[in-house]
C-alpha cells in the first residue's frame, strides 16, 4: 500500500484515528466511500472504524467474515454496529447514543489524534464527545441534510427539530478543525448562510471511484457509430424511489431517445422494489420488453456499466451532494445526462464534455432536445476519451486518499503544534 503515498512511511507512525460513519461498511457506498479510502491511508495511519449496519447486511456471514479479513489485512479496527431504522426519530436517538458511548469509549484514554466524521450524526456525537475529550474532528458533511430534510418533505422550515439542527449545525461546523465538502457549490451555501466561517475552514473533496476497478469496453473505446449498433442503452442505477430522483424524467428522457434510435433499450441496475420500478416505467410509456431492471452486488458494477451508452442522472436540487454514479460512469468511459443543481454536476459535465446538462427536467421539449443533442455529439465523446480522462483526473480514488493524507497531516501537525505551546 505504500504506493499511494509519495514517500515510503511507517505503518502507523501518522498515529491513530477514530473514523465514524453512518454507512455500513457492508452497502455498496460504504466500500466505495469509506473503505476504499481507509485501505489508502493505513500505511501511515492507524484506525479505529465505527460503522452502522443493516440487520440484513450483517445476515450475510460469508459478507460479514470476508469484511473483517479485509480489514484485517489492512490494519483497520473495525467495530461494527446495528442501524435501527424505524420508527425513525427514536430509532436514529437510539443509534446516537450508542454512537456517543462508541466515540467516548475509543477516544477517551487512547492516543487518538483526529476523529473524522463522515455525516450529521457521527459529528454531532464528535461534538458532544469533543466537550470532554478534546479531541479535534473533522466535519465530512457529504451533504446539508437539515436542508435537504425539508426538501424531501419531511420536515418544515418552520418545525423545532429543524431549527434545532440548524442551531447544531452552526456550532459544528464552528467547532470542527476542518468542514470537508463534496462541491464547491455546497461551500458557497454554507458561507452564505453562515458568513461568519473563514472560507479557509473548508475543503472540497468530491465522491471518488477507484477507476482501476472499471474498464472501458471496445465499442467505446473505438468510438463505434451509432449506426454499428445492435441497441442503444439507456440506463442509470442507485436509489431511485427515495423521493430525490426524477424517474419519470428518466423515463421521458428514454421514450425521447427511443424515437430517435428505435432500437434503444433501458437498463436500471437498482435494490428498490424491482415491481415497483416496473410498474411506473409502464405508466409511463416504456414497454415492458425495452426494460431491464435487476440488483448487483459492489464487484459486479463495473461489468454492467460497461454495458450501457449512456448514464442518466436527473435529481431534485441539492446544492451540496455529488452523486457517486457520476465518476463511476464516466470510470466505465460512459457519457452522461444530467441536471442542474445537483452540486458541482452540471460544471463537471460541461467543463469536461462528457455529456448534456438539462436546467429543466420536468420539460418535455427540453428532454427531446437533450435527446438530439447526445445523440449529436455521442461518437465524439466516444472519440475523444473525455469520459475516462474526466475520472481519473476529477474522480479517482488515488487523488482522494492524497488529500486526506494532506489534510490529516496538516491537522495533526497543527493539533501537535498547539499541544507543545501550552
Amino acid at each position: 500500500m505504500a504506493r499511494y503515498c509519495k514517500q515510503p512511511v511507517e505503518k502507523g507512525q501518522g498515529g491513530e484515528v477514530l473514523y465514524l460513519s453512518y454507512t455500513g461498511l457492508l452497502e455498496p457506498l460504504g466500500r466505495s466511500q469509506v473503505l476504499s479510502y481507509l485501505s489508502r491511508l493505513s500505511d501511515e495511519y492507524v484506525f479505529t472504524l465505527v460503522s452502522f449496519e443493516k440487520p440484513e447486511d450483517l445476515a450475510d456471514i460469508h459478507a460479514l467474515e470476508s469484511m473483517r479479513a479485509e480489514c484485517e489485512q489492512a490494519g483497520i479496527d473495525w467495530r461494527p454496529q446495528v442501524y435501527h431504522h424505524r420508527p425513525r426519530l427514536f430509532a436514529t436517538l437510539w443509534d446516537m447514543l450508542v454512537l456517543l458511548w462508541q466515540t467516548l469509549r475509543f477516544s477517551c484514554g487512547r492516543d487518538v489524534l483526529l476523529v473524522h466524521c463522515r455525516s450529521y450524526i457521527p459529528a454531532i456525537a464528535a461534538w458532544l464527545c469533543g466537550i470532554v475529550t478534546g479531541k479535534p474532528f473533522i466535519f465530512d458533511m457529504r451533504a446539508l441534510w437539515p436542508d435537504e430534510m425539508v426538501m424531501a418533505g419531511r420536515l418544515s422550515r418552520e418545525s423545532p427539530i429543524y431549527g434545532g439542527l440548524k442551531w447544531v449545525e452552526r456550532r459544528m461546523l464552528r467547532r470542527a478543525v476542518r468542514v470537508v465538502s463534496l462541491t464547491q457549490a455546497g461551500v458557497d451555501h454554507l458561507l452564505a448562510v453562515y458568513p461568519e466561517l473563514p472560507r479557509e475552514q473548508f475543503e472540497v473533496i468530491t465522491t471518488c471511484v477507484d477507476v482501476d476497478r472499471f474498464s472501458v469496453p471496445s465499442k467505446q473505446a473505438s468510438g463505434m457509430a451509432l449506426e454499428g449498433r445492435s441497441s442503444f442503452v439507456v440506463g442509470t442505477m442507485g436509489t431511485l424511489l427515495s423521493g430525490w430522483f426524477y424517474l419519470d424524467a428518466f423515463f421521458a428522457f428514454f421514450l425521447a431517445v427511443k424515437r430517435l434510435v428505435p432500437g434503444a433499450r433501458m437498463s436500471i441496475v437498482t435494490r428498490d422494489d424491482h415491481g415497483k420500478v416496473l410498474e411506473l416505467a409502464s405508466s409511463s410509456g416504456v414497454e415492458p420488453g425495452d426494460v431491464l431492471v435487476r440488483a448487483a452486488a459492489p464487484q459486479a458494477m463495473p461489468g454492467l456499466l460497461a454495458e450501457m451508452d449512456v448514464g442518466v442522472m436527473f435529481f431534485a436540487p441539492k446544492p451540496g451532494s455529488a452523486p457517486t454514479r457520476l465518476g463511476e460512469f464516466l470510470a466505465a468511459g460512459v457519457p452522461v445526462v444530467g441536471n442542474s443543481g445537483i452540486g458541482d454536476l452540471g460544471r463537471l459535465i460541461d467543463y469536461y464534455k462528457v455529456g448534456v446538462v438539462i436546467d429543466d427536467t420536468q420539460d418535455p421539449a427540453a428532454l427531446e432536445k437533450a435527446a438530439r443533442d447526445l445523440l449529436a455529439r455521442y461518437e465524439g465523446i466516444l472519440a475523444s476519451g473525455a469520459c475516462r480522462y474526466a475520472a481519473e483526473d476529477y474522480f479517482s480514488v488515488e487523488q482522494g486518499a492524497k488529500r486526506y493524507r494532506d489534510l490529516y497531516r496538516t491537522l495533526i501537525s497543527q493539533s501537535a503544534g498547539s499541544e507543545n505551546g501550552r
